[in-house]
């Protein structure tokens, strides 16, 4: 099995880089400290430059595939340059202090918005997060079409406001395996009700499940 880690260099033509970041916080963590890292989270973008989008959220999923994991920040770069300011920041690692007391966990997911559709404006919808990682032998030709019935989706279930996929780019090394993003907005719950038992996805489920090493599974309601 091999994945693509692409550089894209035209601002004009480079789709957006995601950068997916999720939190479990310790047992002991409390409400204060948690609410602290997230205003130290929020308060990045005015910060560093290079920041195009940034959302984020806590867990609603209803699939029990979370891991643990109670919070996603969703940051979007204009490009890898501006993603290489920010990883060394003063102001970023200022917040990583912040964050170390309280984390038991993180894994971070970058990804080049690959088949991007919908609008640019998300705020107050549901993001569904899909993770991969998928087994050794899984041939490229498996890849493809799983890349490939996930982009018809959308032509199947209207509920989808709006999706992209990309595999990870993370000079990180904090993906825990995970190789594939797929990314899925709804405009609410409901839109969200329908995608879960719909025909297709049951097909898209059951093209995945067989090659998948494991998922990780996230929604939240996108907030600024």
């Amino acid at each position: 099995m091999t994945t693509s880690c692409s550089t894209h260099t035209d601002p004009e033509t480079a789709p957006p880089l995601r950068h997916v970041v999720l939190f479990k916080f310790k047992d002991d963590a409390s409400p204060v400290q948690i609410k602290a890292i997230e205003e130290a989270f929020r308060a990045l973008p005015a910060k560093i430059p290079g920041i195009t989008q940034f959302e984020w959220g806590t867990d609603v999923s209803i699939e029990g595939k979370a891991q643990g994991f109670t919070h996603c920040f969703l940051v979007t770069f204009q490009d890898e340059a501006a993603r290489e300011v920010y990883l060394p920041h003063p102001d970023h690692k200022a917040f990583v202090e912040i964050l170390k007391p309280s984390l038991d966990k993180v894994t971070v997911v970058d990804f080049f918005a690959t088949d991007s559709q919908g609008a640019s404006n998300v705020d107050g919808k549901l993001r569904h997060v899909v993770l991969f990682q998928f087994k050794e032998e899984t041939s490229d030709e498996t890849l493809r079409a799983v890349e490939g019935k996930f982009t018809s989706l959308p032509g199947d279930i209207p509920e989808i406001a709006a999706y992209e996929w990309g595999t990870n780019n993370s000079p990180e090394g904090l993906a825990d395996g995970f190789t594939h993003c797929f990314l899925v907005t709804f405009d609410d719950e409901a839109g969200r009700e329908v995608y879960l038992p719909h025909p297709s996805h049951k097909e898209f489920g059951a093209l995945v499940r067989p090659n998948v090493e494991k998922v990780l599974v996230f929604d939240f309601v996108s907030s600024e």
